[in-house]
């Protein structure tokens, strides 16, 4: 199988099931009932809606599949399959399909115990589909995006039983999704399998979808502007006032018994000011949040494990990815941990290069072990964090040159601007424009009045990189770019203010000008223009947030 390892997009551990395993963890399977995906469908909105046709079609479309007399070994045991037909997932065939698909199951953890989840790696199709210029629209946002919703009087949440199973697959396109067990007999799966290169987005668009989320749908059927509603791929939530949320929440439930919807029966039916969600802790009542319980254990066996100088590759790949996730959180900078990123990034490259197998055992070195020991207690010993609200206060224009910086501050209140800029010395003039851009970044939000603080600054940028740099709190090609971002972040988080970065076009950035010519040279109609250029962006909405 193809995977590309990276410590920035993995948070959860998988591994194939050693014989023990088999024996004693059971098949996550449920029998949930087929969704009306043709109800579903049509409570879209228009876009939504033919790009979901059309991965439909990409999905199940498989006339020029064509059939392989090719045969992969098996994991599949015969009663693991025997107990996906009895669930209505799986049914008997007569033979080889029209491509070759290898099943298998992994092992994960859920609350505390080991369970076995079914993989259909549909690798023929998926080659077929991304050849064809797939790539698939799955829109989660980074975590930190979703934390102001814990300023709403409080939340409900859904969770999709076997959401994937719940999708059934068209008769005619059964034979493309066939598999053999073990013991030699063949299989087809009526329902949709992870492992298929379409189902995360198919899965995404038709939980949206039942959420009423405005994006999604057409406007009759979304949720009321009043109600904030996130969708992780098979989870929902809704926050905002607790009428709000309660009205959502039953519109949600009637739609769920109309397309036959199945919920998992743990989930927040009613309007809760404390509740779990995409492994964070809300907690309405206080205004902060944290990391789960889950999350925290997991956290605290990871460190017992750095503590005995040795993990395997897969464990270290994923204890990255946990620590990613539960940083943003909390509001630790894992740019302060720079040498533990680098370390884990060289590998998920080794990794990636077929250097190390998932399973090797890396031995950690004196210093490694000090800095990942110190960063999962660094997010142990923080655990709950006020989130500061959204009250726009400052926003900060920042731009580069070769020859110097520059910065505009725009009080949002008054419309009030400050200019400011310098040129850079002979020895910053040797860097990376990249790396000017992050000295500038730091240059200007050093500049952020105290008045300012406990509110929201909004920074504004033409550089990709230190847009990226910023919302993750880390750089690994350099040092410098990586220091002066941390440098201005941390800044910011001693007068507890909350960022926002977004993105302008450089012709637009009112801080071009003073970055390339002294502020002396600054005239009343150059100011005028800068002005014009802060108006236009504040209302004609020309940038990306992230």
């Amino acid at each position: 199988m193809r995977q590309h390892h990276s410590v920035f997009k993995r948070g959860k551990q998988t591994r194939l099931p050693k014989t023990e395993d088999e024996k004693a963890s059971p098949l996550h399977v449920d029998n949930v009932r087929p969704m009306n995906v043709g109800l579903l469908r049509g409570r879209m909105n228009e876009t939504t809606r033919a790009r979901f046709d059309e991965t439909w079609r990409r999905t199940f479309d498989v006339a020029k599949l064509r059939p392989s007399s090719s045969r992969r070994v098996s994991r599949l045991q015969a009663k693991h399959a025997e107990e996906l037909e009895m669930n209505g997932i799986a049914q008997r065939a007569s033979g080889p399909g029209r491509s070759v698909n290898v099943p298998f199951t992994v092992v994960e953890e859920k609350e505390g115990a080991l369970r076995q989840r079914f993989i259909l790696w549909t690798h023929e199709a998926n080659d077929a589909i991304e050849a064809d210029g797939y790539e698939a629209q799955v829109p989660l946002k980074h975590v930190s995006t979703y934390l102001d919703a814990v300023h709403a009087e409080c939340g409900s949440t859904r969770d999709l039983r076997c959401g994937f199973y719940g999708v059934e697959v068209p008769r005619g396109a059964r034979d493309a999704f066939r598999f053999q067990d073990d013991a030699g007999d063949w299989w087809e799966l009526t329902r949709l399998p992870m492992g298929h290169t379409c189902a995360p987005e198919l899965m995404h668009t038709l939980t949206s979808t039942i959420a009423g989320h405005p994006d999604f749908v057409k406007t009759a059927h979304a949720v009321p502007a009043a109600v904030t509603v996130h969708t992780w791929v098979d989870n929902v939530r809704y926050a905002g006032s607790r009428k709000d949320v309660l009205e959502a929440s039953r519109k949600v439930d009637e739609l769920a018994a109309r397309s036959k919807v199945t919920w998992k029966d743990a989930d927040t039916r009613t309007a809760s000011t404390r509740y779990e969600f995409i492994g964070v802790d809300w907690d309405h009542q206080s205004g902060k949040v944290g990391i789960s319980a889950r999350l925290s254990k997991k956290l605290a066996r990871d460190l017992v494990e750095v503590r005995k100088g040795a993990m395997s590759a897969s464990g270290l790949e994923t204890l990255g990815g946990r620590l990613l996730h539960a940083s943003a959180i909390v509001g630790v900078f894992v740019g302060e941990f720079y040498f533990a990123l680098k370390f884990l990034r060289r590998l998920t490259n080794a990794l990636n290069r077929g250097e190390k197998a998932v399973d090797q055992t890396v031995r950690l070195s004196g210093s490694v072990q000090r800095l990942l020991d110190g960063w999962v207690r660094a997010v142990l010993e923080k655990r709950r964090m006020p989130v500061a609200a959204r009250v726009p206060s400052l926003t900060v224009f920042v731009d580069a040159s070769l020859e110097g910086w520059g910065g505009v501050l725009v009080d949002v209140a008054t419309n009030a601007i400050e200019v400011l800029g310098s040129r850079w010395s002979r020895k910053e003039k040797g860097l990376h424009i990249n790396e000017l851009e992050a000295l500038a970044f730091e240059l200007c939000v050093s500049a952020v009045p105290d008045k300012y603080a406990g509110g929201t600054v909004t920074v504004v940028v033409d550089n990709t990189t230190v847009q990226g740099v910023a919302r993750k709190g880390a750089c690994l090609r350099s040092q410098t770019l990586n220091d002066a971002v941390v440098n201005g972040l941390t800044r910011l988080r001693h007068m507890n203010i909350s960022l926002s970065v977004r993105w302008v076009k450089s012709a637009g950035n009112p801080a071009d000008l003073p970055s390339r010519v002294p502020l002396s040279a600054i005239s009343d109609k150059n100011m005028a223009d800068m002005a014009l250029a802060v108006r236009q962006f504040l209302t004609g909405d020309m940038g990306l947030v992230v």
